[in-house]
Order: C-alpha cells, then sequence, then structure tokens
C-alpha cells in the first residue's frame, strides 16, 4: 500500500477544527494513499470531509460497517490488540474526481504504538 505523507493533523488546523473530544484510539500516524490525497487536495471541501471521517473513527464511529466488522473493531479496541476498519459513503456533493463510492480508514495494529493509520480508496487496497 504506496502511501502519501498528507498531515491530516496538519489540516485540523489550517482549518481551526479541533480534535473530537471523544477518541477511543490516537493515531501515531496519520497517511493517505497518493489517490485519496491527491482528491482531497482539489478541494477544501474534500479535505474537511476527510477530516471529519478520521474524527469519526478516532471516536469509534465505525461508518457504513456491517454488525461483525463494528463488534471486531470494538473489540479490538477493547483489548488494544488488532485492526481496525472503518467505512464512509462518500457523499454525492462530494462526487467527482474519483469513480470510488467509498473510503476506508485503517489503523493497523493497536498493539503497537508506533501503527500507521490509513486513508484509502478500496481499490488502493
Amino acid at each position: 500500500m504506496a502511501s502519501n505523507p498528507w498531515s491530516l493533523a496538519q489540516a485540523y488546523a489550517e482549518r481551526d477544527i479541533a480534535w473530537p473530544l471523544t477518541m477511543r484510539i490516537r493515531p501515531a500516524l496519520i497517511v493517505a494513499t497518493a489517490a485519496v490525497a491527491d482528491w482531497a487536495a482539489e478541494s477544501d471541501r474534500r479535505a474537511g470531509w476527510l477530516a471529519h471521517c478520521l474524527s469519526r473513527h478516532v471516536a469509534g464511529d465505525w461508518g457504513d460497517l456491517d454488525v461483525d466488522h463494528r463488534r471486531a473493531n470494538d473489540d479490538a479496541v477493547r483489548t488494544r490488540d488488532g485492526r481496525l476498519l472503518s467505512r464512509y459513503d462518500v457523499p454525492t456533493w462530494l462526487e467527482g474526481g474519483t469513480d470510488e463510492t467509498a473510503l476506508w480508514i485503517i489503523t493497523d495494529d493497536l498493539a503497537d504504538p508506533d501503527t500507521a493509520t490509513t486513508l484509502l480508496w478500496p481499490s488502493d487496497y
């Protein structure tokens, strides 16, 4: 999975957006694939939506997942072990510039304090 060092924390700071008060996880490193970063760079609205999705992810709102995947994420957070996957449908008002209909956010390994959280399109996986 190729990634681009796109700083979502910088996007938060530039847009004066507060990090969520309730954080079930604390990402050590946040990256996006080149395709997601390029898409976001074309519009502040897109970058803002990605920041919103990341806020939901770290707060434990896994987005558009089935019950089994939600339960697996909740178990991983509770035991601080395992991988997290969130899925968010791309809103129609952001369509264009990509054929993707959903964004994935993956936190690789909660047992590793230096683990990466990656924003990617399903086709980037």
